[in-house]
């Protein structure tokens, strides 16, 4: 059983690009109107995330824009640390 859970997690390090990471189950709570920022929160934690020309978000199978970001919102982010900040990588949202 070791063996087996120690292959499963040795597997999942390749899965994501290197350095890229995912949360989900948490909401928007602000959107920088610059469009260069938004803020994410999940149980009391708080994240920056910054948007950059690579951004995607996405909506179902539909490509989105910021203006679609709204607070209050669920959303999932991949994201990878670039420096000090977090730069988000695509933006799936629900109930766009």
């Amino acid at each position: 059983m070791n063996k087996t859970m120690l292959a499963i997690i040795v597997c999942s390090m390749f899965a994501l690009p290197a350095g890229a990471a995912t949360i989900s189950g948490g909401k928007v709570t602000s959107v920088d109107a610059g469009g260069t920022s938004f803020s994410y929160s999940k149980k009391k934690k708080n994240w920056r995330f910054k948007i950059t020309d690579k951004t995607v978000i996405r909506a179902g199978d539909k490509t989105g824009s910021l203006s679609d970001l709204k607070t209050g919102q669920s959303v999932k982010v991949e994201y990878q640390r670039q420096g000090n900040a977090l730069a988000a990588l695509i933006i799936i949202g629900i109930g766009f």
